[in-house]
């Protein structure tokens, strides 16, 4: 094989995947989460995307701030964890005005769930 067919092998790999990428603005984002007990809790997120991975910092003031772990964005979703103790695992699906918005599951196996809202900076 000739250096340029493998050049355009290698380009057909690799330029379907980066297009396929969504993005996500970045930013800091508000919005809200309401424990599996019906409590409320304002949240402020810090977002960030490298490729289709999301980088996100929960902070939700005095219980603390929260890394998210195996943070992606899909077409019309965003899936992530983070660990407040347990184990949670997010999907929030996109509304039309921009926001994402879903239920967020405790991965202790008790099945509880919380919901969550993420809205994104204005303009």
């Amino acid at each position: 094989m000739t250096s340029r067919t493998v050049g355009l092998l290698l380009l057909g790999l690799f330029v379907p995947a980066l297009c396929s990428a969504q993005s996500i603005k970045p930013g800091k984002w508000t919005g809200s989460a309401v424990n599996p007990d019906g409590q409320p809790q304002q949240l402020t997120f810090d977002v960030n995307q490298a490729g289709d991975s999301l980088v996100i910092v929960i902070h939700a003031g005095l219980h603390g701030d929260f890394t998210v772990t195996n943070g992606h964005v899909g077409d019309k979703t965003i899936t992530f964890g983070f660990k407040p103790g347990p184990e949670v695992h997010c999907t929030l699906l996109l509304e039309p005005a921009g926001s994402y918005a879903g239920d967020c599951v405790v991965g202790d196996g008790s099945g509880a769930k919380m919901g969550m809202r993420m809205v994104p900076p204005k303009e």
